[in-house]
């Protein structure tokens, strides 16, 4: 086999060509904190006040801030806005920071913190926890954007309250008034929302960091948080330390639509094979049948009923809505049980049973026919970043509803088609550095799927390490209680002891603040000790409903 070589004075251009390159080095990206033109943001007073309720906790434990950033990191002459932090009321000694970010990605990292010190308090030892919220994000604090809906003509698949039985006709319609939407959104205000972009909430992260006064700080990210944290890690290696990524998304290649698609099928098989069977199992609280054939009969019967407007204003979406819930056990008590109670009970045709049912439905999901206004954060951050990148025709798409019918519509729309702006993700730093973290996951995560996890974990080698939850089948293990997540967890993050191999932990029985479990639900491939199983097999094709 032939050899290739370099002479000593070629290696040193190549050398310094990808060390100059503004990319990344050893010690990662500038973050202009020596040029004069970003010193007003680096040196920057945080004046700390109250904290508005939020979607997990009520505010009453934490502080909230404002910090400005560039709304273009790339040009801070384009003009500031502000991002929204929180702290402990009361923090313990500490003298370490950690970030945390929530994920959704429209979600209260203020409200995620003050989650995370309240479920496992040892986490605040020796460090000050501080949430930080992406820019633009409706739940929380900061700059925020809102645009109006364009007029719906009603061949939308959506105006008959029915997402899940498209047509081409209507896709098409879909996508017609979605661009209609979003298009005057992005002119609006296109300096701000080309600005939604990981790369620059990465910066962000950096920046609350230095303003705080700490030169190194860990990070823990939740769900789409673990994407953030995994980027932010490789622009700035040497500004963060211990990194735990729990409910991962494939932040190997970052790509938000093939997520979604990834996610589909995993969430059909988790509705299948082990929510249908625990809602069978606790009759008592759903009142949909002990057998799973029964409750899934109990659900057709629903779905017909709102298809054929037979429960009241309740719709169809609204009624498969509340098994979007299904993913986080907090929500189960909270809205998915009476949701479904009340629909079940809503069959007999009881007006009193049918207002109940309109009422839960309405607070499980918003009916987009009588949305008027939208905040366009969430979807373009999944456009600045990655663009483009559904393969499937209409045709595909429609059959994947139909046999993805839980959360399969979601996917129908390109909302990212025809955007304006090219992807800001650096292949080339995903491609040249790795991720030093360790990374949590439950086997059957409806929404961050272990499969896509495991190739994070496969390819990033040494680097990383997973704890892998056997058995457990809800999204976000920060969630529950289980000594041998935490104890990695904490060895990590309070002592810098990253496990030697990864570590199989074995779930708890399904169970909720209400409903308890007596034995562990199994449809995957057995785990245990250090070895990682193969993900479950998402090819199985669930009951199809009919309307």
């Amino acid at each position: 086999m032939k050899l290739f070589t370099l002479s000593a004075r070629k290696l040193v251009v190549l050398t310094a060509c990808v060390m100059c390159s503004g990319l990344a080095s050893a010690h990662g990206v500038d973050d202009h904190s020596g040029d004069p033109a970003y010193a007003r943001y680096y040196h920057q007073a945080v004046n700390w006040g109250g904290c508005p309720p939020s979607l997990f906790t009520d505010g009453s434990t934490i502080q909230c801030a404002l910090v400005t950033v560039p709304v273009d990191w790339a040009d801070p002459s384009q003009g500031d806005i502000t991002i929204g932090i929180s702290r402990p009321l009361n923090p313990a000694p500490y003298s370490r920071l950690l970030l945390v970010n929530a994920g959704g990605p429209d979600n209260s990292s203020a409200s995620q913190a003050e989650m995370l010190e309240q479920l496992q308090p040892q986490v605040e030892v020796d460090h000050l926890v501080v949430g930080v919220d992406l820019r633009g994000i409706t739940d929380g604090l900061g700059t925020q954007v809102s645009c109006d809906y364009a007029q719906r003509s009603g061949a939308e698949n959506f105006m008959d309250g029915d997402s899940r039985n498209p047509t081409v006709e209507s896709v098409r319609a879909q996508q017609n008034w979605w661009s209609r939407s979003i298009g005057p959104c992005l002119q609006q205000h296109a300096t701000f929302l080309k600005s939604i972009t990981t790369p620059n909430h990465a910066r962000d992260l950096n920046l609350v960091r230095a303003v705080l006064g700490f030169p190194r700080a860990d990070l823990f990210g939740v769900s789409s948080g673990s994407s953030l944290m995994a980027y932010a890690t490789r622009m700035f290696p040497d500004r963060f330390e211990r990194v735990v990524l729990d409910s991962n998304m494939n932040w190997l290649h970052l790509d938000w639509q093939r997520q979604a698609l990834s996610r589909m099928s995993m969430d059909q098989l988790n509705v299948r094979q082990a929510f249908i069977p625990f809602i069978a199992r606790h009759d008592d609280q759903f009142h949909m049948g002990t057998t799973p054939p029964q409750v899934m009969t109990t659900f057709q019967r629903i779905y017909q009923a709102t298809s054929q407007h037979r429960m009241g204003s309740v719709t169809p979406d609204q009624a498969l809505g509340s098994l979007d819930g299904t993913g986080m056990w907090v929500f189960w008590d909270l809205l998915v049980s009476p949701s479904l109670s009340a629909m079940s009970q809503a069959l007999d045709g009881d007006p009193a049973h049918i207002a109940n049912a309109e009422q839960m439905a309405a607070m499980t999901f918003a009916d987009l026919r009588s949305q008027s206004s939208f905040n366009p954060m969430s979807d373009v951050l999944q456009c600045n970043d990655s663009g483009s990148t559904d393969p499937r025709s209409t045709a595909q798409k429609i059959a994947d509803v139909r046999t993805y019918w839980a959360i399969g519509a979601s996917t129908v729309v390109d909302k990212c088609q025809h955007w304006p702006w090219q992807p800001a993700l650096d292949r080339r730093l995903e491609s040249r550095t790795s991720v030093q973290a360790l990374m949590v996951q439950n086997e059957f995560d409806p929404s961050t799927p272990y499969s896509e996890a495991l190739k994070d974990r496969l390819a990033n080698g040494p680097a990383a390490r997973m704890v892998l939850v056997n058995n457990a089948t809800t999204h976000g293990a920060m969630f529950d209680d289980n000594a041998c997540i935490t104890n990695a967890e904490f060895a990590y993050l309070n002592s810098g002891v990253m496990p030697v191999r990864d570590v199989v932990c074995q779930a708890k029985p399904m169970h909720s603040f209400a409903m308890q479990d007596a034995v562990t639900y199994e449809y995957g491939y057995p785990a245990m000790g250090w070895w990682l199983p193969p993900p479950p097999n998402i090819h199985q094709v669930s009951w199809l409903l009919v309307p």
